[in-house]
């Protein structure tokens, strides 16, 4: 026992004779040292309500130019551009400095904004050259909740598969706050840029090549503050020509619903679920497909746009009378719908047009409404509902929800969706 105190004691005197020596950057845990290094090129941006000088948003950004140019996310900053008069954007150093910021430029499909603050010699983040490895390791930074700034590792799955932009989806939790964030590799490139989450370690970021897009284009083209809103505009009807193109509707893909011939799933970008419904003391049965895309436009946050939907329903009954059927079936009618975001202050009321049409051996009823964008002129969202009618104990429904599109472009596409449903014996 007392050798082995001794030999103990004795150790203990050589390890406290040592020098103390300093942890090196080689020896830190990575994502300590890839924060240590790079966090100084991320900041916080908030967008304050000038009459009451109250916070109205916080986001992030980051440095991508010595001249304090910052990239963000358009809808960190949507409430200044679509109401200048009201809302201010600052950026805010870690000491606590507050700096003015204005907008150069704005990619609304994409959710990529470019700031500017007076500021020169800031480090700043080189932009990847190409995407990751999936699996490859990555780190995310911004100001979650406006808690101070984060760091979350996560990992590189890839691109989305049901989606018409590109769009990265990274295994982590990006939290509210830190929209605009960088994505970075181990090296401090950025690889994405922080845009949404769906809960659950399931988030997204825009790739770089948008952002290399709109620093090329805000070197090239300056976009007048005053025409921001005139510039999304024609962002978003550009966006319609290749979304909701012609050949959308021509070559999707169509379904068979008891004797009906209808449309499916229109591209590889569109999602589609079907279910069915045969309660034992229900006196109807009925059947349901809906289809709808992953992809939509920030306008701001009570209205989002670029949306296509529509779904399908059947209802069939072998023991209610003809009368109770209709009366069913008229109700189902008048209360099915989408609900549709967006305040008086973005959108006119929906005005309505209701009418039959005949497609081959089918009479429709049918109900189009319509409402436009005030600040964005010439767009539109759009409802379209339609039930066959002249049957007494079965009836099939449908209905196709578009936003920001053209009237024009709107009334094409309600037309071809109608001209793919058939009757098949």
């Amino acid at each position: 026992m007392k050798r082995v105190l001794c030999v103990t004691f004795f150790f203990l005197l050589v390890i406290a004779s040592r020098p103390v020596l300093s942890i090196s950057e080689e020896m830190l845990p990575e994502t300590e040292k890839v924060f240590g290094k790079y966090s100084d090129r991320v900041v916080k941006i908030q967008v304050v309500e000038k009459g009451s000088g109250a916070k109205a948003v916080i986001g992030s950004g980051f440095f991508v130019g010595s001249e304090g140019t910052i990239v963000t996310n358009y809808h960190v900053v949507s409430k200044l551009i679509l109401h200048p008069d009201r809302y201010r954007a600052e950026l805010v150093e870690p000491a606590g400095t507050v700096r003015a910021l204005s907008v150069k430029n704005v990619d609304v499909i994409n959710d990529l904004a470019l700031v500017k603050a007076e500021k020169s010699g800031a480090p700043f983040f080189a932009i990847a050259a190409r995407e990751p490895q999936q699996g490859t390791r990555l780190y995310s930074m911004g100001f979650p909740q406006d808690i101070g700034l984060s760091i979350v590792e996560g990992t590189y799955n890839g691109l989305m598969k049901h989606a018409l932009y590109r769009k990265t989806h990274f295994t982590a939790p990006i939290n509210p706050g830190m929209s605009g964030g960088p994505t970075i590799n181990a090296s401090g490139e950025v690889v994405g840029v922080n845009v949404s989450s769906r809960g659950q370690a399931i988030s997204f970021l825009v790739p770089t090549e948008a952002v290399a897009r709109l620093m090329k284009l805000a070197d090239t083209a300056k976009i007048d503050p005053q025409n921001f809103l005139e510039d999304i505009r024609s962002q978003i009807l550009a966006h319609q020509e290749v979304f909701f193109s012609d050949d959308l509707i021509r070559s999707g893909q169509t379904i068979r619903i008891g004797h009906y011939r209808l449309p499916g799933q229109l591209s590889p970008f569109f999602k589609c679920w079907g279910d069915s419904s045969h309660q034992e003391n229900s006196p109807y049965q009925s059947v349901d497909h809906r289809c709808s895309t992953d992809d939509y436009i920030y306008i701001s946050g009570e209205h989002s746009s670029g949306i296509m939907r529509f779904s399908h329903r059947s209802i069939t009954s072998d023991e209610m009378n003809p009368f109770r059927f209709n009366h069913l079936y008229s109700e189902s009618f008048k209360t099915s719908g989408h609900y549709m975001a967006g305040n008086e202050e973005e959108v006119t009321k929906f005005e309505c047009k209701s009418g039959a049409v005949k497609r081959g051996e089918i009479i429709f009823k049918t109900a189009f409404c319509a409402r436009g964008y005030r600040k964005l002129r010439g767009l539109y969202d759009v409802v379209f509902k339609a039930a066959v009618l002249s049957s007494e104990n079965s009836g099939l429904e449908t209905e196709l929800d578009i936003s920001g599109v053209s009237f024009e472009k709107a009334v094409s596409l309600t037309k071809g969706y109608l001209g793919m449903m058939t009757w098949e014996k």
